[in-house]
């Protein structure tokens, strides 16, 4: 069977998400000390400008501010590309013949939604803190709420194209 373009759109744009991600995680020991222990998941996560000024003062006296700064910036282009990634396969998955893969693609497209909107609140407000040098109370706040949602959404996502992709193969070994 083609592929079609909603299906090419999808594995090459969810597969370019997660090598994206990849390489987020892999800078991100970078990113480790004792101020912040989790790296940049500590900054998303500071929930105040105190917090963030001392993270980010533990990575200028590292060196490793402008990586930091580069680093939210690849996360921007991740989003978009993961979030629309994963709306493709969500769309994909909804117009399958089975109720199931069906539903559970709907379910991947609103996921879709919120992480692509959750993250970038997030990396945004942690982005302006980290060009300005200067942690803001209300945007760390912001990043902080906008945290757990985008972790809940992009899990949503990602093992539910995982359980979409494994019900279509079994779907079809049946037919």
């Amino acid at each position: 069977m083609p592929e079609s373009r909603i299906e090419r759109l999808f594995w090459r744009f969810w597969l370019a998400g997660l090598l994206i991600l990849a390489a987020m995680i892999a800078m991100n020991p970078w990113f480790t000390n004792a101020v912040s222990p989790w790296g940049i998941r500590d900054h998303q996560s500071a929930g105040n400008a105190l917090r963030v000024d001392a993270i980010q003062a533990a990575w200028q006296a590292a060196g490793v501010m402008n990586l930091a700064r580069l680093g939210m910036a690849i996360d921007l282009v991740y989003i978009g590309v993961y979030s629309f990634g994963a709306y493709c396969g969500g769309r994909l998955f909804a117009r399958s013949g089975k109720a199931s893969i069906r539903r559970l693609g709907w379910v991947i497209v609103g996921a879709s939604f919120i992480v692509g909107i959750a993250d970038y609140v997030e990396t945004i407000c942690q982005f302006v803190q980290a060009m300005t040098f200067a942690g803001n109370d209300r945007l760390a706040y912001i990043a902080a709420v906008a945290q757990p949602v985008k972790s809940t959404a992009f899990l949503t996502t990602f093992f539910g194209l995982l359980a979409a992709l494994f019900l279509r193969r079994m779907a079809r070994r049946v037919s």
